[in-house]
């Protein structure tokens, strides 16, 4: 036993009383589930210390914070860069009782006005951001540096906050009406029940119409040529050629000052965000303007808006009068699911993350010159603790020995495959009866793990998901494994892949429907998918792996059914 805890702290130490512990882990808890939504690929070692700690952490504030009956959130742990997740499950009849009393009065002030409850924290995270954008990192003190990392610490623990506050509120608003309505024959699947949360605005529809409108400013300008015939990393160089380029690229860098504090992959730090590098943001005006289409999602929305008001009146005339105002209450909190959802990635995940790589960078610029590591990069394999030891002083230090170590493994091992469960279990159906749905977690269970598809042998489908959003469609398979792979994604294709997240939004407009490898009713693909229209399945568990590109497939999403039609 020595030997072998010997060796796990010599390849993961990065994560210091966060690295997961057979020995102990395994006995207290019994079940751990891989985050597969959020840890592939396997992340680096400072966001594994960052979001191990913070995200667990919040979770269990935000439970407490709203009494959350069944569930205190989940202890958190790090196995080689992959995110493994414990129920804190309340299991006590009592407890649970007194609990369900303060959610419920927790809730009234969401309920009353959710809009000024999220847009006053809102503003709070803003004054944040602000703040770390304010420091000048390559002429700041190493004093500074140290402090702003401090503050970046500070900055991503009450962003968690914030963040799990109003998604289980929210998301709690959905399971809650999921409940009571089974007795009107409808489940979370049901197109009748999905279409209630659909047809919402929000900030990151809108970030994704603006650049919509950046495609049609380039076509009116003459410039489509640019976009058609270059690389996207070599659009920008391209645009200085012409007065018209280098007004369009000065307006496109006015909006990427507020709005490009946004990363292509929202859950590391080893890919640029937009102002850094606008190659991503690029790619998908490209898209408009190869596409040649209008904005579909404005048509959709009028669609959606009246499928919406249609399935809450239906839905109304059934429930008995005394009842009603409670069911319109919810009604109306679980419609923020959806623009919640979209929007607090923008304003939590994807703004911090920027922010905290741009934070690194610069201090890594500074270990650099000292010559403490080798490239500015190289602080995304420490932790804050070891940057903090050297911070004041770098020139006395050398940190390759640590760097060096951390990147080679985690090279080895970032795409390899991640057992779903560390359990002492029997089996995974009994660690998810026993360890997983009792907590009755609506984010686990509808995002992070998912609900679990309903094999019906009757439907002589080849592979069996969870309706994220309804319809039928058939089409050629398009396995799409990273957000630089988007562009080879061609209209009417049936986007495949793992999960999604905001950047990959605008490629939804393009294809047919969506199969993701993991994923709840209420995660990105499935939301995304509603608004869109799009029949879009999650939880297929490997889409990825059984399905290749130019298969041609039919998506029964309406039954979570997916049939090969190459046979």
């Amino acid at each position: 036993m020595e030997e072998k805890q010997t060796e796990r702290v010599k390849l993961w130490d990065a994560v210091p009383g966060y690295d997961f512990n057979e020995e102990v882990d395994i006995p207290e808890m019994h079940t751990y589930f891989h985050d597969a939504v959020h840890s592939v690929p396997r992340w680096t070692p400072m966001f594994s210390w960052f979001w191990t700690r913070y995200c667990g952490y919040a979770s269990q504030y935000a439970s407490e914070t709203l009494s959350i009956p069944r569930s205190k959130g989940w202890t958190e742990r790090d196995k080689d860069g992959a995110s493994y997740l414990a129920m804190n499950i309340v299991r006590d009849e009592a407890e649970i009782e007194k609990r369900t009393v303060k959610f419920k009065e927790a809730l009234v002030p969401w309920i009353e006005d959710f809009d000024g409850m999220w847009g006053g924290y809102k503003d709070e995270l803003m004054e944040i951001y602000g703040n770390l954008r304010a420091l000048d990192l390559d002429k700041a003190t190493n004093i500074e540096l140290n402090h702003h990392l401090w503050d970046l610490i500070s900055a991503y623990r009450r962003m968690w906050e914030i963040h799990f506050l109003g998604l289980y509120v929210s998301y709690s608003a959905v399971a809650l009406l999921e409940g009571l309505v089974e007795r009107f024959g409808l489940t979370v699947e049901s197109p009748e029940f999905q279409n209630m949360f659909s047809g919402f605005d929000n900030k990151a529809f809108q970030v994704d119409r603006r650049l919509w409108e950046f495609s049609q400013a380039a076509i009116k300008s003459g410039l489509s040529d640019i976009f058609k015939n270059n690389e996207a990393k070599d659009v920008m160089s391209k645009l200085e050629e012409s007065d018209a380029g280098r007004k369009w690229k000065k307006d496109f860098y006015d909006f990427l000052a507020e709005e490009g504090w946004r990363m292509v992959r929202m859950n590391d730090l080893n890919e640029p965000y937009w102002l850094e590098d606008p190659s991503a943001a690029i790619s998908v005006i490209q898209t408009f303007i190869v596409k040649g289409a209008g904005y579909d999602l404005d048509e959709v929305r009028l669609k959606l808006v009246k499928e919406r008001e249609k399935a809450i009146t239906e839905l109304l005339i059934k429930v008995p009068d005394e009842e009603k105002e409670w069911f319109k209450a919810l009604i109306n909190l679980a419609g923020k699911s959806s623009s919640y959802s979209e929007e607090h990635d923008l304003y939590c995940e994807l703004y911090i993350h920027a922010l905290m790589r741009r934070g690194l960078l610069g201090i890594g610029r500074r270990l650099v010159q000292a010559g403490t590591i080798d490239r500015p990069d190289d602080t995304l394999f420490l932790n804050p603790d070891e940057i903090e030891m050297v911070m004041l002083t770098p020139e006395f230090h050398k940190l390759q020995y640590i760097v060096n170590r951390r990147r080679a493994q985690w090279e080895e091992l970032k795409d390899k495959e991640t057992p779903p469960i560390l359990s002492d279990r029997a089996s995974f159906e009994e660690s998810v009866g026993m360890d997983l749905m009792p907590s009755a977690d609506v984010i686990i269970l509808k995002v992070v793990v998912g609900e679990m598809p309903r094999v019906r042998p009757e439907l002589k489908a080849d592979m069996y998901g969870v309706c994220g959003a309804p319809g039928v469609a058939e089409g050629s398979a398009r396995v799409i494994m990273s957000y630089d792979q988007l562009k080879e994604v061609k209209s009417g294709e049936i986007l495949v892949c793992p999960g999604t997240n905001p950047a990959w939004s605008p490629v939804f407009g393009l294809v047919k429907a969506v199969i993701a490898d993991r994923g709840g009713t209420l995660c990105h693909a499935a939301i995304v998918g509603r608004e869109y229209g799009l029949p879009t399945i999650v939880n297929s568990f490997e889409g990825t792996t059984k399905i290749k590109t130019g298969m041609k497939i039919r998506v029964d999403a309406t039954e979570g059914a997916i049939y090969f039609l190459d046979k």
